[in-house]
């Protein structure tokens, strides 16, 4: 069965989709536990849940997908504080590009510019003709 690619007006679907970011993740919860709960609100597209590379352990948040942001933002106010596995969950727009806030380690860390300026290397740069 071929899926369309029309959206709920009849016209063609945004590829766009509206990802969420949810925090404070039990590390026993998996996707198939965060489904229903997101899925209430929506067609939920895919659910991530981020591991360690190194030891496979999950990282405490995840990522939920939807077609539309009206699904999206009714998601974030149905389930944002909402406890689920003992935690309360925090439940946001997850941010992307150049001007998002960045994950370390399951916190969002600023990162300092960079300095412009002259290479501190004394040894002369090599010209490649």
């Amino acid at each position: 069965m071929a899926m369309s690619r029309f959206g709920r007006s009849g016209q063609p679907e945004n590829r766009e989709s509206f990802s969420l970011l949810v925090l404070n993740v039990s590390f026993r919860t998996t996707a198939d536990d965060l489904f229903p709960l997101f899925d209430r609100y929506g067609k939920v597209l895919d659910i991530y849940i981020p591991r360690d590379h190194r030891t496979g352990d999950p990282r405490g948040f995840a990522f939920v997908r939807y077609n539309y942001e009206d699904e999206a933002q009714d998601a974030i106010d149905g389930l944002d504080g909402m406890r689920f596995d003992g935690r309360a969950l925090m439940v946001q727009f997850a941010k992307y590009g150049p001007n998002a806030e960045k994950i370390h380690r399951g916190r969002i860390t600023e990162e300092n510019p960079k300095p412009r300026g002259r290479c501190r290397s004394r040894s002369p740069r090599q010209s490649h003709l």
